[in-house]
């Protein structure tokens, strides 16, 4: 599910960020803190949002780079996030996924 879409407007390189439903079981996962009843506390939540709707409470991520008909890819499985804008937020994934989708589409021209 395409959860968000920007276009560098310098190099006109379109970047999609998709999440797809993780395949990795939520228990054992999402925490390995060493304290049973935090990690226990964690996979509640996310067990519950999901419940709820929220993909983004246990997903993959997938960024893609386009330009012409080209395209790179990056992927970061096992993210627990509330929602689209805490992905994107400076200082997180986002900005180094484009950077590994961008040198992915590089190395395919």
């Amino acid at each position: 599910m395409i959860m968000w879409t920007e276009v560098d407007k310098r190099s006109g390189v379109a970047y999609t960020l998709e999440i797809e439903p993780e395949d990795i079981p939520v228990k054992g996962n999402a925490m390995a803190s060493g304290d049973d009843k935090e990690d226990k506390k964690v996979e509640d939540w996310i067990n519950r949002q999901l419940r709820s709707g929220n993909l983004w409470a246990w997903c993959t991520v997938v960024c893609t780079a386009r330009l012409g008909d080209k395209e790179g890819r990056d992927t970061l499985g096992a993210c627990s996030y509330k929602s689209t804008a805490q992905f994107i937020q400076p200082g997180g994934y986002w900005k180094d996924m484009k950077a590994q989708a961008l040198a992915d589409l590089v190395s395919k021209k």
